[in-house]
């Protein structure tokens, strides 16, 4: 794992986006060379050439990450992978054409398609040698315990075969317990017979998801096994590395009082608050006229007021005023009282079905944003009612509370819409996450992935 910007990141996924990139750049370095040869008028070259190469590098991966091929639980490829990647060609070549109508001077040099062709081919092949490479250079993980965080680990290994992780097995203080299976690796021994199973399995890391009040941990033979150069992580923390979220099962006060994260110095609010003002500033000027004609639409589907306020809790359990354009009928709440939202809520308007497929009743919320009440990233903003029940059911609940809600958040972009306390428990794992390491680059990739959720109307309700 490599630290970038408060967030790690798998070694392995950052050299495969750089290999990548290099193909998809020595793609259209060849198809300039080759595009003279056959008869096309050559691209510009120099400098201009340079440029073109880096654009349509930037272009491809986002084309590629917009088409979840980015997504390592997807590996290894196969024929729906490349047929997915010819669709990427296709939108690719599209986007390069648009570029160029709209921007006749950054016209993309000769021989583009030539690029594109080589660029899919080789990242096809380049997917599919990685994917037979991974089965003989895995990291070979060994897992100490077999409580509910060294399931949940193994778990979220198996789910992203392509970070290049293999779960060896567990160990259990039982040796009658040998042979059960937990997840799909089994037991495959003892605490004691640690420093043989690490020699003999060829053992990289050991994730230690034992709790010490539970069992005894082997310390002389852990010792010897990191002076001969394997790895130690504690559990939860690499379950956080990994999955993107806190485990909060079993944790105590002081698993978040001595936790690294949780850094809140004086930049980073003034950049959050810098970067909600901004976003919300643009979104304001470039929506303008669609949110009239939502206003007009609304108007026209139903009786009642444009836009929906209504209480939440902020920053430091503070209650404000939240708006959103009316999506449900105006008397949704007459007779239940609050309720949370369902899968084909029958109290959702027409437009207000197309408005939550889309996120656009969300827009109104840049006026929290620009009134200090909310940041545009965050937490998702809860009702009073619900904060009250969740509080005295979840576990560390409050913690969401030591940053203004948002907009937009690593929990809303991860997880669908939450209708329950498991859901919210599950969204809180998120939150936290989210706090514990905040930045002005964790805020600005959140941005960049809500912009893919909204455009294909993901995990609305």
């Amino acid at each position: 794992m490599i630290k970038v910007f408060n967030r790690s990141l798998p070694t392995r996924s950052i050299l495969f986006c750089g290999m990548e990139s290099f193909l998809i750049w020595l793609s259209v370095t060849l198809s300039l060379i080759l595009a003279p040869l056959s008869g096309r008028p050559p691209g510009a070259d120099g400098w201009w050439s340079a440029i073109h190469g880096l654009v349509i590098t930037g272009i491809f991966h986002l084309v590629l990450y917009y088409a979840d091929l980015y997504d390592f639980t997807i590996f290894p490829p196969d024929h729906r992978h490349l047929i997915r990647l010819v669709r990427v060609g296709g939108i690719g070549l599209l986007v390069f054409a648009g570029i160029s109508v709209l921007l006749p001077a950054s016209a993309f040099p000769a021989g583009l398609r030539l690029a594109v062709i080589m660029g899919l081919l080789s990242i096809f092949l380049w997917r599919a040698i990685y994917s037979r490479l991974l089965d003989g250079v895995e990291e070979r993980i060994l897992i100490l315990g077999t409580q509910d965080v060294a399931r949940r680990v193994a778990q979220e290994m198996l789910k992203r075969k392509g970070l290049g992780f293999k779960v060896v097995g567990f160990l259990d203080e039982d040796a009658r317990r040998l042979g059960e299976s937990l997840v799909n690796p089994r037991i495959i021994g003892t605490y004691d017979n640690l420093p043989t199973i690490v020699a003999r399995e060829r053992i990289d890391r050991v994730i230690i998801a034992a709790s010490e009040r539970r069992g005894r941990l082997p310390i002389p033979a852990l010792l010897g096994a990191r002076a001969q150069g394997v790895e130690f992580m504690e559990g939860t923390r690499f379950y956080e590395q990994v999955s993107g979220k806190v485990f909060l099962e079993d944790i105590k006060p002081s698993g978040f009082i001595y936790a690294d994260g949780f850094n809140r110095s004086g930049f980073a609010k003034w950049s959050k608050r810098v970067t909600g003002i901004l976003s919300s500033t643009v979104i304001l000027i470039v929506t303008f006229p669609v949110m009239v004609l939502l206003g007009i639409a609304i108007k026209l589907d139903s009786p009642g007021p444009i836009f929906f306020r209504q209480e939440r809790v902020g920053e430091e359990g503070r209650p404000f005023m939240l708006f959103k354009f009316r999506s449900m009928r105006h008397d949704a709440e007459k007779l239940t009282g609050p309720v949370w939202a369902e899968k084909d809520d029958p109290r959702v308007t027409r437009i207000g079905k197309v408005l939550r497929t889309l996120r656009l009743d969300e827009l109104p919320q840049i006026i929290n944003v620009l009134k200090g009440e909310m940041s545009f990233v965050g937490p998702r903003p809860e009702r009073p009612y619900f904060v009250a029940q969740l509080s005295e059911q979840i576990p560390f609940y409050a913690l969401r509370f030591a940053v203004k809600p948002g907009v937009t958040g690593w929990a809303q972009i991860r997880y669908p819409y939450g209708a329950s306390v498991e859901d919210a428990r599950e969204k809180l794992r998120y939150d936290l996450f989210y706090i514990k390491n905040m930045s002005f680059f964790f805020d600005l990739w959140i941005i960049f992935q809500t912009i893919k959720i909204v455009l294909f109307g993901r995990g609305a309700r």
